[in-house]
């Protein structure tokens, strides 16, 4: 929104009691009969009531003023200003991925039946993904392994889980010892609706869509517009040689699977120079591993504070355009866990020993959480 400053610089909120004095004045000045203008009375209330409807107007007026330009627009104001330059908000998007089935003995025929839910546990809000099958799979007898085609309940980027996240099976599998989500189960990334800021971004720099030839913010922006991209980073600096171009993305789940990369790839051609070479490629991912040690009071109940704390890193981790990516701080997560757990006399960060810092190129994901809890 437009700063207040300027709203009432241009269109100012009239004081209420200015203005009631000031009709009163003029009532007076015309001649008009009636002379009780005390609080309670009807013509003080009728005066009220056109004073308040003038102001709302004019709250109005200021509203709309605001959202008549791209820098200050938001919500649905700012998809119309979009459609004047020819840019539509990013929709949501479902997180598909592989789950892994594992089962010990295999003397028997199994069938994983398409439309089953598998979910997680609930974390810290009391809330669970769910992800449904969407094919029938079948287990042979002497195969002890198998993977699932799964699909978000819901569109989000919240469903872009960590490894090891997804255990259980809403109906009983008998003959199923394991269910896990293994590294790199992703293969389609889910996403948010576009924000007002993202998409605002993308917006002011159409203008960089009008050069001839495609600039880095060309590029860009043509990229970050295809659903499931967080940031597309070009390198125009001849990085394999004169005439390349390297187009990094970062995805909301991290590392982009090959499906998004086939998508950045189709929509970069299309503006591609005659002599450019493109190379899209995705940001790669860091796992790291965290091992905390909590200390709480000795008579305090522990259950579900393990969950919690998981929950809490986990949520640390998740991929936004406010996180900075690469770098891991160990006294954010410290923070994160005493302001959610404020049984806590003590937290401990054992791994990582320190901070993080990585390059541009690297996306920090969340590994295995080991929690102890100690007495105090």
């Amino acid at each position: 929104m437009m700063s207040e400053k300027v709203l009432d610089g241009v269109i100012p909120i009239p004081d209420r009691d200015g203005l009631k004095d000031e009709i009163i004045s003029e009532l007076e000045a015309e001649g008009f009969s009636i002379n009780n203008f005390n609080s309670g009375g009807i013509f003080f209330t009728i005066i009220m009531i056109f004073i308040q409807i003038r102001i709302e107007l004019v709250k109005l007026l200021r509203t709309v003023l605001s959202n008549m330009f791209v820098s200050s627009a938001d919500g649905i104001w700012l998809d119309f200003k979009g459609a004047d330059y020819s840019k539509k908000r990013k929709e949501a998007t479902k997180t598909m991925g592989n789950l892994t089935l594992k089962r010990t003995v295999a003397t028997t025929n199994l069938k994983i039946a398409k439309g089953n839910v598998f979910k997680t546990e609930k974390d810290i809000n009391g809330e669970e993904f769910r992800f449904v099958s969407t094919e029938d799979v079948f287990l042979a007898k002497n195969i002890l392994s198998t993977e699932v085609l799964v699909e978000a309940e819901r569109e989000g980027i919240k469903y872009n889980l960590p490894s090891g996240q997804i255990k259980k099976s809403l109906v009983y599998i008998e003959g199923i010892d394991e269910i896990v989500n293994e590294g790199g189960w992703v293969t389609r990334e889910g996403s948010d609706v576009e924000s007002d800021e993202m998409f605002r971004g993308r917006i002011l720099n159409s203008w960089a869509e009008l050069a001839a030839y495609p600039i880095s913010g060309k590029y860009r922006t043509v990229c970050e517009a295809v659903p499931g991209v967080l940031f597309a980073t070009v390198d125009d600096m001849h990085p394999r040689g004169q005439g390349t171009v390297d187009i990094i993305i970062t995805s909301t789940a991290g590392e982009a699977t090959q499906i998004l990369l086939d998508e950045v790839k189709l929509e970069a051609e299309k503006i591609r120079a005659p002599h450019d070479n493109l190379l899209v490629k995705s940001a790669q991912a860091v796992t790291q591993n965290v091992s905390v040690s909590i200390y709480i009071p000795i008579l305090t109940d522990v259950t579900g504070i393990e969950n919690k704390v998981v929950s809490i890193i986990a949520d640390a981790f998740k991929m936004t355009k406010e996180r900075k990516l690469n770098e891991l701080y160990i006294a954010d997560l410290i923070f994160a866990l005493k302001k959610e757990i404020s049984i806590l006399r003590n937290v401990k960060i054992t791994t990582p020993a320190g901070d993080v810092i990585l390059q541009n190129d690297k996306v920090i994901v969340l590994g295995s959480v080991t929690v102890i809890i100690e007495r105090v």
